[in-house]
């Protein structure tokens, strides 16, 4: 990598080539988890997007970049539904226009806590063992179980 006159990165033809083999692999399993988490491709698709130039940015200090693009979409995500119930809290008063056809699995998650859907949709969507989860949102694989497993007894309470 090398870097011009305006201080700005120019990499090589391999960095190009690896980042975008990363990109072809990643890409789809990522839109999958943001569509997931946040109910709305377009949103998902913005995400993932912005998480990848995020990647692209650190490409060539990343160990890890499959570690550190999911947890960049993760955060994302969460940042999303995050802002959503603040909009939600301060404007009551305007009609939820949310589509009667949205999937009953997407209300039930929506009734779960952040951290346990999160945990939930890595694990069951995402496939990670209980050790990536943990990884992914930094925290003990105990706490990772605790959580997916509460998200469940949440989710059997929300069909019931």
């Amino acid at each position: 990598m090398t870097i011009t006159e305006s201080n700005h990165a120019v990499t090589s033809d391999d960095d190009d080539d690896r980042f975008n083999a990363f990109f072809s692999d990643r890409h789809g399993p990522m839109i999958g988890l943001a569509c997931s988490m946040v109910d709305q491709r377009s949103v998902a698709e913005e995400i993932v997007q912005e998480s990848f130039q995020q990647v692209w940015l650190r490409w060539d200090t990343l160990t890890e970049p499959t570690f550190y693009l999911r947890t960049t979409v993760t955060n994302r995500c969460n940042d999303e539904l995050r802002r959503r119930r603040v909009r939600r809290e301060h404007w009551r008063a305007i009609p939820d226009q949310t589509p009667p056809e949205r999937h009953y699995i997407a209300d039930a998650l929506s009734s779960v806590t952040p951290k346990r859907r999160t945990a939930l949709v890595l694990r069951y969507y995402g496939g990670h063992s209980l050790s990536e989860v943990a990884a992914a949102m930094d925290i003990p694989t105990g706490t990772a179980k605790s959580l997916i497993h509460r998200g469940l007894a949440d989710l059997r309470g929300a069909f019931h």
